[in-house]
């Protein structure tokens, strides 16, 4: 890379601009309000002289010989055309040699064969903020934050483009198999907790539809939890990306340690207990404890027509449920002796039964004794932090591909995955690209 004369550009048109705004400051008072001022000023000073500075840098290594070789064709230079580039220090401009062969009327550019920037447009730099940045906000408040506090100002139109791209990007690639084999697993890693569960969001043309979203946790001997990778779909008939995807992180971490014990947690849904009873039918299943007591709760109100009584027999028996061995047996026996009490109630039943379907799976005090989580919020968290915050916000509607595309990128940032994602992205653009 050809970088003479680039630090010289640079400086002096720091120095040009510093001194300006220091001859104008020097007449302010000193105090926090125009230090705030004075920061905004230095900062686009900053920023603007390393633009002229990459502005510089691009021209220097944009070499225009007469005559080039590409494609195993003869290409001559015609002319210079000054092309924008979209940068981290904003929008610059470069003059760049155009090239044509004489068998085609298409040019070709060398410089930006050497760039390979998105659109011809977009640096990699900036594209990786646009990504990340619209994992977390929408585009349109992206670019209101670009205008008050970043040197570059994309469109929105052009927000949507790179996080599309880089989204179908990581849909389409093999990351997941590269991470799967280069990541490792804590040593200190005991217990494995695999969670599923789901959340409505709109779908256009759809209307409200289920995305799914699943955690794949690992656990220490004292049930502190020490990592959770999320994994996020939209919808889709039978769940079958999502649950592809929960194996193979599962399958991984299991290849890379011995767990002494994996647990499936989640909410009474059936199709979850369908799917753990078949898929990981040796695991330790959990009903969420929390789950429990809303049904445990409602069932209380349902027995008893004074609210202080059912509070109290509520609260006296979630206690035993969560802190007492063979609590669900105790609890299930008490809920039938106050049901014998009314004539059959097609509520009581319901809640009775939810109770006893789950039974197998409630025993807490046991789950507790061996530290293990007893509570599927790491997977409910995710459904309000991976898919609510971002996709069910006031008038959104999606379309799979859009929702998916944000959904994956966010999951990456929530699985502390987005540095080693962003340097595989730059090796599949740049394969001599090292690490």
């Amino acid at each position: 890379m050809k970088t003479s004369n680039v630090s010289t550009v640079v400086i002096s048109k720091i120095k040009h601009d510093l001194d300006k705004q220091l001859s104008e400051i020097g007449r302010d008072k000193f105090h926090g309000a125009s230090i705030q001022h004075i920061e905004e000023k230095f900062f686009k000073t900053l920023g603007k002289a390393g633009s002229v500075g990459l502005s510089e840098l691009f021209s220097q290594n944009d070499d225009t010989p007469k005559m080039i070789l590409h494609n195993g064709q003869k290409h001559y230079f015609k002319f210079k055309s000054t092309s924008k580039y979209l940068t981290l220090l904003g929008e610059i401009s470069v003059e760049r040699g155009i090239y044509q062969s004489n068998f085609s009327n298409k040019s070709f550019c060398p410089l930006e064969a050497k760039l390979r920037f998105i659109n011809d447009y977009i640096s990699f730099g900036s594209a990786e903020h646009i990504a990340y940045s619209t994992a977390l906000m929408t585009p349109e408040e992206f670019v209101k934050h670009c205008n008050k506090w970043a040197l570059m100002k994309p469109s929105s139109s052009t927000v949507k483009r790179v996080t599309n791209y880089v989204g179908n990007f990581l849909e389409t690639s093999a990351f997941f198999d590269i991470i799967h084999a280069e990541e490792t697993t804590i040593k200190e890693a005991v217990t494995l907790a695999i969670s599923i569960d789901a959340t409505s969001i709109l779908i256009k043309k759809e209307g409200w539809r289920h995305a799914t979203a699943a955690t794949v946790s690992t656990y220490d001997v004292d049930g502190n939890r020490l990592n959770t990778v999320y994994i996020g779909r939209m919808p889709e008939k039978g769940k079958k990306k999502i649950k592809e995807l929960l194996e193979k992180e599962v399958e991984a971490k299991l290849s890379q340690q011995n767990f002494k014990r994996i647990v499936c947690i989640a909410d009474g849904a059936r199709e979850n207990w369908l799917y753990f009873r078949k898929k990981y039918p040796q695991a330790i299943h959990i009903t969420d404890f929390f789950h429990v007591a809303e049904h445990l709760s409602k069932l209380s109100e349902l027995l008893f027509k004074e609210p202080l009584e059912s509070k109290a027999w509520f609260e006296k028996y979630k206690t035993i449920l969560k802190n007492e061995l063979n609590g669900a047996s105790k609890v299930i026996r008490a809920a039938r002796y106050r049901r014998s009490l009314f004539s059959k109630d097609p509520e009581i039943e319901k809640e009775i039964k939810y109770l006893q379907q789950n039974r197998n799976r409630m025993n807490y005090f046991e789950y507790q004794q061996n530290n293990l989580p007893i509570g599927s919020g790491v997977v409910e968290a995710a459904c309000k932090n991976l898919i609510g915050a971002r996709l069910k916000k006031a008038g959104m509607s999606w379309s799979n591909e859009g929702g998916q595309n944000v959904l994956s990128l966010r999951a990456l940032i929530l699985s502390n995955r987005w540095e080693i994602f962003w340097n595989y992205f730059l090796r599949s653009h740049f394969p001599e690209y090292g690490t």
